[in-house]
């Protein structure tokens, strides 16, 4: 199939429709029914800091997790972004990520290739058996990795678009999941109130993306596997668990956004307010609303927040379905160390109910202007 901007839009159509009719049926009452959840978790440093609302403006190699439409907007011709998020402090489990883009063709009209990995680094779990309940008997380890290989084209200043296929892996050294999903997502731009020096350029953003679109997993391995003793005799034979097929948590996000120049000085556009806010339905879990606002200086600091409801945060203990608690923050460094190359140092906080919040700390370099 060619990649054009009637297919993409034909692509989201049709799983915006799937995603709505099964989101709505079994939602809640779906909650906890999918596996391979990780593919929900933000990773990275800077886009976390906002949430779902920034779904409309992200560019670069972070837009290959929020919205792929946004790849082919990065400002530069190659960029390389690394984040290290702590998830929930005290579970023990660390997220690396590493990301990315290139733009192709000689003056990067042929759009942009990204590749991104996501490997989840969790703390070692002591072996249990009827024998030994309370362990002794040494270690293992939970495996997970997400790889992406993404593509995104821009058709004119306002419109641009991509594609997301990704292998997923799960699973313990004697049981695991292999799957494939695809992500694909729109963004548009355009000025609404430039204002009197015409200084405000594409000030309104707009993004809607479906994620984790494909067929079941279903474990395997001898972990599956136990020996069995056969009725009215010594011998014994090896029998497998039937496990019940994963299904992937898929998702639809509409995110807009509307950039405000705070300078009085005409001609000046130093101090910059960006409003942002998403609706996310999720099929297998609560639906989410995100708000959120950051301030930029020069596009140089960055300071950012949020936050995210979605039913039973407010409740009590019984009620949570989510470890999170709704505020985001996040802040960011640009240093530009020329016209064309730019190094920035990212960091974002997620609070939650129990555990010590998620902190996510990035590095983005940039290298040569994108035309």
């Amino acid at each position: 199939m060619k990649f054009n901007l009637k297919n993409i839009a034909l692509l989201l159509t049709a799983s915006v429709g799937s995603l709505t009719n099964n989101a709505f049926a079994g939602n809640p009452e779906r909650q906890g029914q999918a596996g391979a959840m990780q593919l929900t978790i933000n990773g990275w440093a800077r886009s976390s800091g906002t949430g779902w609302s920034s779904g409309g403006r992200v560019t670069g190699a972070e837009s290959m997790f929020m919205n792929v439409g946004g790849l082919d907007r990065m400002a530069n011709r190659t960029e390389l972004v690394f984040a290290r998020t702590e998830w929930l402090m005290g579970s023990g489990i660390g997220i690396n990520n590493l990301g990315f883009g290139v733009k192709m063709g000689e003056d990067g009209d042929k759009g942009t290739l990204g590749i991104q990995v996501m490997q989840f680094g969790i703390d070692p779990i002591e072996i249990t058996t009827e024998e030994n309940p309370y362990g002794g008997i040494g270690t293992y380890r939970v495996n997970m990795t997400n790889i992406g290989v993404s593509y995104g084209k821009s058709f004119s200043k306002s419109i641009s678009a991509g594609v997301t296929a990704r292998l997923v892996t799960e699973g313990i050294p004697d049981a695991s999941a292999t799957g494939m999903s695809l992500d694909a997502g729109v963004q548009y731009s355009t000025t609404l109130l430039a204002g009197a020096s015409k200084i405000k350029r594409n000030d309104f953003n707009f993004g809607v993306s479906v994620k984790n679109i494909g067929p079941d997993m279903n474990f395997s391995g001898d972990g599956l596997s136990y020996k069995a003793v056969i009725q009215n005799s010594p011998l014994t034979k090896t029998m497998e668990v039937k496990t019940a097929a994963i299904k992937l948590p898929s998702m639809l996000n509409i995110a807009a956004s509307y950039d405000i120049r705070l300078d009085k000085t005409a001609g000046v556009y130093d101090n910059r307010l960006t409003l942002g806010f998403a609706f996310t339905n999720h099929s297998f879990s609560a639906n989410q609303t995100t708000v959120s606002a950051e301030y930029s200086y020069k596009e140089m600091l960055s300071v950012r927040g949020g936050f995210c409801y979605q039913n039973g945060i407010f409740g009590d203990e019984a009620g949570y379905t989510t470890a999170y608690s709704g505020p985001m923050a996040g802040v960011s460094y640009d240093f530009k160390l020329n016209d064309e190359n730019v190094v920035a140092l990212d960091y974002s906080y997620r609070a939650s109910n129990f555990f010590s919040g998620t902190h996510s700390f990035g590095i983005r370099i940039g290298l040569g202007k994108s035309e």
